[in-house]
């Protein structure tokens, strides 16, 4: 099973209670292919995941999950200082056990058994709707 460490980062236009923020953050995810499905995961910050058919379909469901967190943080926000400490609290957040796999497919590809050319050109060309970067 080939997984991939990825580096992402994303930009939110956030509305909430009397607020609006754009929430932007660079993190790490996994992306795996297993049994045929495709899965994203967070790893930092971590507490989400999502899976496709494609890869294409993974990152896609990946970035609308992340978006999906914030917005819920949002409208629970009584206002934006209460969402401020809830995001920052999400984004300190970390997957310990994908974090774990992560390191791994790291060391993966520093050894040479990841074939990452195919993988850095598909990532370069992909991207979620919206302002992100693979």
């Amino acid at each position: 099973m080939t997984k991939l460490p990825l580096l992402f980062g994303r930009s939110e236009l956030v509305e909430g209670n009397g607020f609006l923020a754009r929430v932007i953050v660079s993190g790490q995810a996994l992306l795996s292919e297993e049994d045929g499905q495709f899965w994203t995961e967070g790893v930092a910050p971590g507490g989400f995941a999502a899976a496709g058919a494609t890869r294409e379909a993974s990152l896609a469901k990946f970035c609308e999950e992340f978006a999906l967190v914030l917005f819920d943080i949002a409208a629970e926000a009584s206002g934006f200082e209460s969402f401020k400490e809830e995001v920052e609290q999400f984004f300190r957040g970390v997957n310990a056990e994908v974090l774990s796999e992560w390191n791994r497919a790291v060391e993966e590809v520093r050894a040479g058994h990841v074939d990452v050319g195919a993988w850095r050109r598909w990532g370069r060309a992909q991207s979620c709707a919206g302002p992100a970067q693979w």
